[in-house]
């Protein structure tokens, strides 16, 4: 398939599903990012706006860096790395699977709730996966359900991920939250969004979103709508507390402007997600066609694609297991 004869990016990803092509989609946009496919299965997400399956791996210490130094010194080749960590007993086939597929699931969503691009085509390049796959199809669904799922009195996702909440006064002395609600409340503080803290934590940026709406829920936290609002990354500091690493100063208070030279308030968009509906052609051009949506079953308390890990925040892994990603 060509570029130009796919009306979006599902359907150029279907195409390319039924052709069996292993290479790479070029993604623009805000944050844009590059799917990798191997013989027409997503192996591999990888977005500025979501961490990583390494990233989850090495934030939260599941392998350590001199260990994982090691293990890519040992196998240079990161399409057999996989293997090389499950034979070296580093980590279970299991989990690593988990950890990768989640990491497909969260990097689309995060693409898919920022501004929409066109996309290039590209030759293979080697990717960390693990597992067959994800086939397009349940990838676009799964993309839609969440961004249902998480649109709300805020907007549509795009909108709660420029948030950045704070923690009320009283929070951290709360009784009875989970040890995983604790840890994104931790990581509060009034200039993360929750790109940040799914870096800082090692977690999916879909997972963070979910639990940070159940913390406000809960009056835990406060919505602070303030921020940037031109798509621009944040750049809070991505460190687990507690390591050293101080958070961002107070930024200076900004010189008074005069009023004719506000910015205008962003306009709020309805949808806002570029993957499940996304109409741009390559060179970014609108095309008729009608947006792929799938609706999740009423009452399904689920939070995951099924046969996945469960995404009350998608960073459970099956018993025994450790680490993890939001998927």
């Amino acid at each position: 398939m060509t570029t130009a004869e796919a009306r979006n990016l599902p359907a150029l990803l279907q195409g390319l599903h039924e052709e069996g092509y292993s290479g790479t989609v070029r993604v623009s946009g805000s944050p844009g990012g590059t799917i990798h496919l191997r013989g027409g299965l997503i192996a591999a997400v990888e977005t500025p706006g979501a961490p990583t399956a390494t990233s989850v791996l090495l934030t939260p210490g599941r392998i350590d860096d001199e260990t994982w130094l090691a293990a890519c010194a040992a196998e240079p080749d990161t399409d057999g790395l996989g293997g090389y960590l499950v034979s070296a007993g580093l980590i279970g086939a299991a989990e690593l699977e988990v950890v990768c597929t989640a990491s497909v699931f969260d990097a689309a969503f995060a693409m898919a709730i920022g501004p929409p691009g066109g996309w290039t085509l590209d030759g293979p390049e080697p990717v960390l996966h693990a597992g067959r796959g994800v086939e397009p199809r349940r990838l676009t669904e799964e993309t839609t359900r969440r961004i249902v799922r998480l649109s709300g009195p805020w907007g549509a996702p795009g909108e709660l991920a420029r948030i950045r909440p704070a923690a009320l006064p009283d929070a951290g002395l709360r009784r009875g939250l989970s040890d995983r609600h604790r840890s994104v409340l931790s990581t509060v503080n009034g200039r993360r969004t929750a790109r940040d803290m799914a870096f800082t934590l090692g977690r999916g940026l879909y997972a963070i979103m979910l639990d940070l709406t159940r913390l406000e829920a809960q009056d835990l936290i406060r919505w602070d709508t303030g921020g940037p609002a031109d798509g621009r990354p944040s750049t809070a500091p991505r460190v687990l507390p507690g390591r050293g690493a101080p958070d961002a100063p107070e930024a200076s208070p900004p010189q008074a402007e005069p009023a004719a030279k506000a910015a205008p308030l962003p306009r709020r968009t309805r949808g806002g997600g570029s993957w499940p509906g996304e109409t741009r052609t390559r060179d970014s051009q609108p095309r008729d066609g009608q947006a792929h949506e799938a609706h999740a079953p009423d009452g399904q308390a689920r939070e995951g694609p099924p046969g996945e890990a469960s995404a009350e925040g998608s960073d459970a892994l099956p018993a025994g297991t450790t680490g993890g990603h939001g998927g």
